[in-house]
């Protein structure tokens, strides 16, 4: 889980030149507004009982949040700003976490392989959902489903002009992560071999994309190979993922081909997720198809003798009857037992 929620130096440094969703002062006040209304929904009625000093160091994390849609303002200065206890900030941060209103990720530490200071994303910023999820939850089911969904030859993201014109300097390119400390990754002569990752795959995509391409379109298999488990049963078998997987990568390195070199990373992985999810589908068809087919069961023709013996079976059943015993034939065999008891 701790790859997760690391980000890299130069993540941060690439989310630092996006250029503000909103320049004018009426958006600016408008997505203020709707991060700090998605706060006081999450508290609830608590919210009017709290201090005004809790409430402004809430509002200030959402000032701060306006442009690019996080805050790297720890919590001791918040706390010291409005002269409230740094505990109660990161309280209040964890309840809004739980309730899904921000996510918090670390930045990686300068002086130990850990955590550093906290990266606070507001979930009601627009940019969480066109780049945020994109570039660090990818790994979130739903954000993979719908990334392979909304895959096109020509990726536009929709809204006004105003909007297109905001979107960042550069698109976020998980190509550019080359010092990823939590990927197993072997550099020989023959190409890049990533760990976990089967070699007929690594022989593949060995060569045109990177280590960090190739763990993580493997990672969108292995999570439609798990999608379809639970929605096909076991009709899908471990050897399945394999199998498609060689599938996927060959069609990717088609489609990169075609493309010459001119796709994105993340086009890739969900591009990995969709192709991979119709072969999955495409196998449970046919199997499920296979099974449903009538098997003729050849019947041979019995015995002229057989049918001849069946009706003198039936016949001694009937005949066979339960005998029936008059009074006196039940009182002479009671006197018979009786003198053998005697």
């Amino acid at each position: 889980m701790r790859k997760h929620t690391i980000i890299e130096h130069h993540q941060f440094k690439q989310i630092l030149q996006y250029r503000p969703a909103v320049t004018s002062e009426t958006d600016r006040n408008r997505i203020k507004m709707d991060m700090l209304q998605s706060i006081i929904q999450a508290i609830g009625e608590k919210w009017l009982r709290m201090k005004q000093e809790t409430k402004s160091a809430l509002e200030y994390l959402c000032f701060l949040s306006i442009e690019r849609g996080f805050v790297y303002a720890g919590s001791q200065h918040v706390g010291e700003r409005y002269d409230i206890d740094s505990r109660t900030v990161r309280r209040y941060l964890l309840l809004l976490e739980q309730k899904r209103v921000l996510r918090r990720l670390w930045r990686s530490s300068t002086k130990q392989n850990g955590r550093g200071k906290a990266v606070i994303f507001f979930t009601a910023h627009p940019y969480y959902e066109k780049y945020w999820q994109t570039l660090f939850f990818w790994h979130e089911c739903d954000q993979a489903h719908v990334q392979a969904k909304s895959v096109q030859n020509a990726r536009k993201i929709e809204g006004s002009d105003e909007q297109n014109l905001s979107l960042p300097n550069t698109s976020p390119d998980l190509q550019i992560n080359k010092n990823n400390n939590h990927l197993n990754v072997n550099h020989s002569k023959k190409g890049t071999f990533v760990k976990f990752v089967c070699k007929e795959v690594n022989r593949i995509a060995s060569g045109l994309f990177n280590a960090e391409t190739i763990k993580s379109a493997w990672n969108r298999v292995t999570l439609a190979f798990r999608k379809a488990i639970q929605k096909f049963g076991d009709i899908i078998t471990h050897a399945d993922r394999k199998r498609v997987a060689i599938i996927t990568f060959t069609a990717l390195k088609d489609y990169f081909v075609k493309a010459k070199g001119q796709i994105q990373s993340d086009e890739i992985c969900a591009l990995a997720y969709s192709i991979a999810s119709n072969q999955f589908e495409q196998l449970y068809h046919s199997r499920q198809s296979f099974k449903t087919k009538q098997i003729i069961v050849r019947r041979e023709m019995l015995p002229d003798w057989f049918e001849e013996h069946q009706k003198q079976f039936e016949q001694s059943c009937q005949q066979t009857e339960k005998e029936v015993y008059s009074d006196e034939e039940i009182q002479q065999l009671r006197e018979r037992l009786a003198k053998y008891r005697e």
